[in-house]
């Protein structure tokens, strides 16, 4: 049965750590009990579904440190490396960590006003006392302010508005079923692109639907579109991200991430 969402997701500051689908290589001691790993939420593994981070922005991100039924090593020292333009930092910067327990941690990356658009990798590497240290790559991507006609003074622009209300992160979508998300196509007073062009990136276990995927607006146009999203019966469970990207004849491109949890 389809629902309609109308809630609405502000830009989430925070991405849990559920659907852990990005993991670490075994640190400690590889191959054996005596091991531990470092996981990041699913999306941070692709350039396709990694979280945006605005510039000027933050944004948290929450890790997870897991160690293995025999793992010995104690205590894990946590360090982060970040490319130029971005400043991250882990809460905190070690573990006490037991055999066969896992332990929270916050990655808070802030992008800087002129870091470069696009994709980018942070490094974040735990070293135990006793053992091999690992690293796990976390991917993001860094929207210009203006990538959505945010913050400038750009009026040849395409926005994606979400519904208001409860945030879609909220929102379970089950294996097997559908839901769908309405969203509103904006321009802005000097938009001059006419047809907008529209695209979903996403798992690939996730059908992602667009009704219609492609609109046509003037300036100041306000157009609602349909987004219907069904998750396979072997899709990833966890907090997943659509990445919607509406592209105009002419004028600058607009993109959001949609966020569902798929049990």
């Amino acid at each position: 049965m389809k629902k309609l969402f109308t809630a609405a997701a502000a830009a989430a500051l925070t991405l849990g750590a559920i659907g852990c689908g990005n993991k670490s290589p075994e640190g400690g001691q590889p191959g054996t009990n005596n091991s531990f790993t470092i996981s990041a939420p699913s999306g941070t593994a692709s350039s396709m579904t990694a979280p945006t981070i605005a510039q000027n922005t933050d944004r948290t991100i929450e890790l997870t440190v897991k160690a293995n039924k025999e793992f010995d090593g104690k205590k894990v020292a946590l360090k982060v490396e970040a490319p130029k333009g971005l400043h991250a930092t882990v809460k905190p910067e070690s573990v006490d960590l037991a055999a066969g327990q896992e332990q929270k941690i916050q990655l808070v990356v802030h992008v800087e006003k002129d870091a470069p658009a696009g994709e980018a990798t942070i490094k974040v590497t735990g070293t135990p006392e006793k053992g091999n240290p690992t690293t796990d790559n976390v991917k993001v991507k860094v929207e210009a302010n203006n990538a959505s006609g945010t913050g400038s003074d750009n009026k040849n622009t395409v926005t994606i508005d979400l519904p208001t209300g409860v945030a879609l992160t909220n929102k379970a979508i089950k294996r097997e079923a559908s839901d769908t998300i309405e969203l509103t196509i904006k321009t802005g007073s000097g938009f001059t692109g006419h047809k907008v062009s529209l695209k979903a990136e996403h798992d690939p276990k996730i059908k992602v639907e667009l009704k219609p995927e492609s609109v046509d607006v003037g300036a100041n146009g306000n157009v609602k579109v349909q987004m219907v999203v069904s998750p396979g019966k072997d899709a990833p469970t966890g907090e997943q991200t659509i990445r919607v990207t509406a592209t105009p004849d002419a004028g600058t491109a607009g993109t959001r991430e949609v966020k569902v949890k798929v049990e």
